[in-house]
């Protein structure tokens, strides 16, 4: 039998639309729970009446735990499903449940081993988070930062403070496939595999990144995948 996961009833702080459907999201932490780097959670809303199979969403933390705050990023999508209309109605200060944490799109053992993040989109909450911790511990490893999006790019003044901590760190903004493409090939000829590879992004983005990367000569057992399952 599954275990339970731990539940928490909380609040919302705040939902802010930051540009077009863009949205980042601020929860009060419960006292007693904790996450690492990378990890995503499920958010309920015990409020409203949701219509969807799906009671619950899964997002990323976009924070640390010491940071005293849930930090999540969302976009609506052109189709806002019911959960997502409910979402952007509720109030601060009105109760919210979050239920984890899980996954294990985390940094690794090894302190020195090279790191290579590609962020597509809104893919890029959990990397937030990675790199925050990354910027916490002043880490020296190489670490190289590809974000991939067409319209906007969320956390970039976060980005831009995170890399004052990061000596070895180059933080790389992209439009279209073709320039994804052509930093991979850099890349993956530069670090081969001796860095591991962190893919976030939807479904059929982080499929054909992680591909690209095995036809680079990437093995699969170095890229790790977080997808999100629409909005």
């Amino acid at each position: 039998m599954a275990e339970e996961l731990p539940s928490y009833k909380t609040e919302l702080i705040s939902i802010e639309n930051l540009e077009k459907d863009y949205y980042e999201i601020k929860i009060k932490k419960p006292n007693d729970m904790n996450w690492v780097a990378g990890q995503y959670m499920r958010l309920g809303l015990p409020t409203k009446e949701i219509t969807e199979k799906k009671k619950l969403r899964a997002l990323s933390f976009a924070s640390l735990p010491e940071d005293d705050v849930i930090l999540l990023g969302t976009r609506t999508g052109k189709e806002i499903s019911n959960f997502k209309q409910n979402l952007l109605t509720v109030q601060p200060g009105e109760e919210v449940e979050v239920k984890g944490p899980l996954g294990q799109f985390t940094l690794p053992e090894d302190g020195n081993q090279a790191l290579v993040f590609f962020a597509g989109g809104v893919g890029v909450t959990p990397i937030r988070a990675l790199l925050e911790k990354l910027a916490k511990d002043k880490s020296e490893r190489t670490i190289k930062f590809v974000y991939s999006s067409l319209d906007y790019y969320f956390y970039k003044e976060d980005f831009a403070e995170f890399k004052k901590s990061l000596p070895n760190a180059e933080f790389i903004f992209v439009r279209d496939e073709n320039d994804v493409d052509r930093e991979l090939t850099k890349l993956t000829s530069e670090l081969a595999n001796d860095a591991l590879y962190y893919v976030s992004s939807s479904e059929k983005i982080v499929e054909a990144v992680s591909q690209s990367l095995q036809d680079k000569g990437i093995d699969a057992e170095n890229i790790k995948h977080d997808i999100l399952y629409g909005y």
